[in-house]
């Protein structure tokens, strides 16, 4: 019998089976990689698939801290919800370029354990703090004889003190007497209980934190049980990859660094010269350019006196011509008074 209710499809805003489909998804991508979904077009892009954002590449070179199986979803650690995949493991290894994929894989890898390495020293200073702190507010229990011994003073002081309180006043030299006794027995009782309270805190079990993992412990037997926690194994991996990755790193990156410096020191070569070339062709340029410019100038000079010259010249001619026109008239009028 079927009902509709039956034929309905499931409400993917129920939180437990967007759970489930996630689960499925993240099992389908480790099994079948990303985009296997996709019609594959180009064998080549089939092949490197290993490279898509969605996959984990510290999963690809070993191990990735974060996966479920180490420190994810532990501590303050979310679990990696990249893809890790051993097939695509297998596609990386056939990889042409797989050394020197690695070498840049590595280094992510070192970077993701130095990270977690740190959050850890960090949780162990934490937790060395606290268990101080919890030493001093804690007061560790007393054995019985000392505790009857405490009250045996507390009682003999209160005595005293009634004793001082049931004398007439004329006898108060006495009465002073017994109220110092008290306070004497009072004090001694400090200084047994101060005492006898550093020797229970001393006879407690050795409260210690794992250098490897942060857990808190006590005694040997605290310790053999906190190694078998899954936390203690997981660090432990961690802490062996960080060790054994971390030589291979660094000695690569000061071989890139050599290669680098090599390559910058021949450019810088090959930029000297040319440098030296450009200084070069500069001064003959130079050169060049302050004999055009003094010929410039040679020309400019030789024209300025032409032009002088001819204003000169012009101005000579007109005062030559201003002179006859002022001699004109008189030798106009000097003519007519003749004839007449």
């Amino acid at each position: 019998f079927v009902t509709a209710a039956c034929l309905r499809r499931p409400c993917l805003d129920d939180p437990w089976i967007a759970a489930k489909m996630h689960k499925t998804r993240a099992m389908l991508d480790a099994l079948m990689g990303p985009g296997r979904n996709q019609l594959v077009k180009d064998e080549e892009n089939a092949k490197e698939k290993f490279k898509d954002a969605t996959v984990c590449k510290a999963y690809l070179v070993g191990c990735c801290p974060l996966d479920a199986s180490l420190l994810g979803g532990k501590r303050k650690f979310a679990v990696c919800e990249k893809i890790h995949s051993d097939m695509m493991k297998e596609q990386m290894n056939k990889h042409p370029d797989a050394e020197q994929l690695k070498r840049e894989y590595e280094k992510m890898l070192l970077r993701d354990l130095d990270f977690v390495i740190r959050e850890c020293e960090a949780h162990i200073a934490l937790e060395n703090n606290r268990v101080r702190e919890d030493v001093r507010r804690k007061k560790p229990p007393l054995p019985i004889q000392v505790n009857d011994r405490l009250a045996q003073m507390k009682r003999e002081s209160s005595a005293l003190i009634q004793r001082a309180e049931a004398l007439d006043d004329d006898k108060l030299k006495e009465k002073e007497a017994l109220t110092q006794q008290a306070n004497e027995v009072l004090k001694e009782r400090e200084e047994v209980l101060e005492e006898e309270t550093k020797k229970a805190i001393a006879a407690l079990p050795p409260h210690d934190i794992c250098e490897v993992c942060g857990t808190s412990y006590e005694g040997d037997a605290g310790n053999a049980a906190h190694k078998k926690f899954r936390i203690h194994e997981a660090y432990t991996i961690v802490r062996q990859r960080m060790d054994e990755l971390k030589p291979r790193v660094e000695e690569w990156e000061k071989a890139q660094k050599e290669k680098l410096g090599d390559t910058a020191e021949k450019k810088e070569e090959t930029n000297a010269r040319e440098r030296r070339k450009d200084r070069e062709n500069g001064k003959h340029e130079e050169k060049s350019r302050a004999r055009d410019k003094d010929h410039k100038e040679r020309s400019r000079r030789k024209e300025s006196r032409s032009r002088s010259r001819h204003r000169s010249n012009r101005r000579e001619k007109s005062d030559r011509r201003r002179h006859r026109q002022s001699r004109s008239p008189s030798r106009r009028r000097s003519r007519g008074r003749r004839r007449h």
